[in-house]
């Protein structure tokens, strides 16, 4: 078998995506106590219903392009999506839909009194590039094309 390194690169980035990615976060309070700063969190690929409740999620937070780059308007966004916005980092961190159901607020609220905006923004980052949504795209668009409920014309 001759593989081309182009197809060797992919799959050596799928292969990566699906070990995963280690990150570091804050270490818990009862972990620095014996010197631990950080801890390493494995972030994989999002599942499909993970994708789908992270795009509900930002849906809800109305998030429209502003015009003004003022600081009340910065202010009064932040406010509004800082809580969502963890919230969708700690969906994109927890795999599957019960631990998603049950560690996502504490995880997020976690996040939130433990990482600075650039730290959380640089996960976010990471959990956008692992999501696959490229793939999606190209799947809706393959069977966008398929047309299998328009009627054929078979006569001339």
């Amino acid at each position: 078998m001759n593989m081309n390194s182009e197809e060797v690169e992919i799959k050596t980035v799928d292969t990566i995506l699906d070990k995963g990615v280690r990150v570091p976060i804050p270490a818990p309070f009862f972990l620095k106590i014996f010197g631990v700063r950080t801890i390493k969190v494995i972030v994989r690929r999002p599942v499909i219903g993970n994708m789908l409740r992270i795009s509900k999620m930002y849906l809800k937070m109305g998030i429209k392009d502003e015009t003004e780059n003022d600081w009340r308007n910065w202010i009064d966004i932040f406010a509004k999506t800082v809580v969502p916005a963890s919230r969708i980092v700690a969906i994109g961190m927890l795999r599957g839909r019960i631990r998603g159901l049950l560690f996502c607020r504490p995880l997020a609220f976690y996040l939130r009194w433990n990482m600075d905006t650039r730290q959380m923004a640089e996960l976010a980052a990471l959990i956008v590039s692992l999501s696959g949504v490229q793939d999606f795209m190209n799947t809706i668009t393959f069977l966008r094309g398929m047309k299998m409920t328009t009627p054929m014309n078979v006569s001339q």
